[in-house]
């Protein structure tokens, strides 16, 4: 309810509860604590990072897309501004059964402390993210969420090979060593609570190339990483309920990731934004008109003058009640004098 109270309906509100202040004394502090406020729009928008396009989606089925995502049914985007930049938009996508793709879901998150490294051109201890399309065939966490991924539900002898041998890449249980990941102790600190496996530098994508980096994840935390892809969990465990082995991550900054915009994506996208711009008009219009019809011009705004005026006669009306009612009392206490 807004603070102000204009308007003849208002004022049966405001004379009321002078009364009841007078009659019944104040209210507990919790009763005049007001409802909690609406969420603020920004959370309620769709997450836009400037310089990333936000409608990958389309421009997947657009065919703007540089990368080749195969017939996967997914296909979850995360795209940075530019080199250097590590805030990440990213976009789940599943086909259509039209040879188009719709919007699953979009949220924001991190790519490696350095931002991405340039398509083939990734190594280890660059904090660097790879660019490219990646198949997801496997999964990690502390429990299975329900995905179709082969999953390996982690305990403390589990690790992800960071030494150079066989187990480069791989997920391996065992003591390890010094360059091994200790999936069991991260975790427990939150970020692999739950985490897909993205393909890079390992089968079924490509061969494994020694020191080209390891253990390139979709995982929780929802920050700068050494080279992996960090959101919120809610946001890992949705994409591990829906995933299947062969669904994609395409990965990078905006030039590398899409081509010039089509005619076909940008009518969309103008459609898009000009359904926004009416929406925002119409409800700019809404407030106005609703302003003014509590806010006649003229409107003198005497409430406060009236309910003051009233609770002072109100209080008046009791004071004198009381001193009648006193007067009686001692009225029939004075003792009668018989003639």
């Amino acid at each position: 309810m807004k603070a102000e109270l204009r308007g003849v309906p208002r004022i049966s509100a405001a004379l009321s509860a002078a009364a009841a202040l007078l009659l019944i004394g104040p209210a507990p502090v919790f009763a005049l604590v007001s409802d909690p406020p609406d969420p603020p729009e920004s959370m309620l928008a769709t997450p836009k990072i400037r310089g990333v396009s936000s409608n990958p989606c389309e421009r997947l089925a657009a065919g703007e897309v540089k990368f080749d995502v195969g017939q996967a049914d997914r296909v979850t985007f995360a795209t940075a501004r530019a080199y250097g930049f590590t805030e990440v938009l990213i976009t789940g996508c599943v086909s259509d059964g039209d040879s188009g793709y719709e919007q699953e879901w979009q949220v924001t998150g991190f790519a490696g402390r350095n931002g991405f490294a340039p398509a083939g051109r990734m190594w280890e201890n660059t904090l660097l993210s790879p660019t490219g399309s990646f198949t997801v065939t496997e999964a990690l966490g502390k429990e299975n969420p329900g995905t179709a991924l082969k999953y390996y539900r982690l305990n403390e002898a589990s690790r992800w090979g960071g030494e150079r041998g066989p187990t480069y890449n791989q997920y391996f249980e065992g003591e390890g060593g010094s360059a091994d990941e200790n999936l069991w102790r991260y975790m427990k600190s939150g970020l692999y609570e739950q985490a897909a496996v993205i393909n890079w530098n390992r089968p079924p994508d490509m061969e494994v190339t020694q020191g080209a980096s390891f253990a390139i994840f979709l995982h929780a935390g929802n920050a700068e990483t050494w080279g992996c892809i960090s959101t919120d969990l809610e946001t890992v465990t949705t994409f591990l309920r829906t995933a299947v082995p062969g669904d994609r991550m395409v990965m990078g900054i905006q030039r590398d990731v899409f081509v010039s915009s089509t005619a076909r994506s940008d009518a969309e996208a103008a459609e898009r934004e000009a359904e926004e711009r009416a929406a925002e008009e119409h409800s700019a219009a809404s407030k106005t008109a609703a302003e003014r019809a509590g806010d006649a011009p003229g409107d003198p705004h005497w409430e406060p003058y009236a309910v003051l005026g009233f609770s002072i006669a109100l209080f008046a009306a009791y004071v004198g009640a009381k001193m009648r009612s006193a007067r009686s009392e001692r009225d029939q206490k004075r003792p009668k004098i018989t003639q």
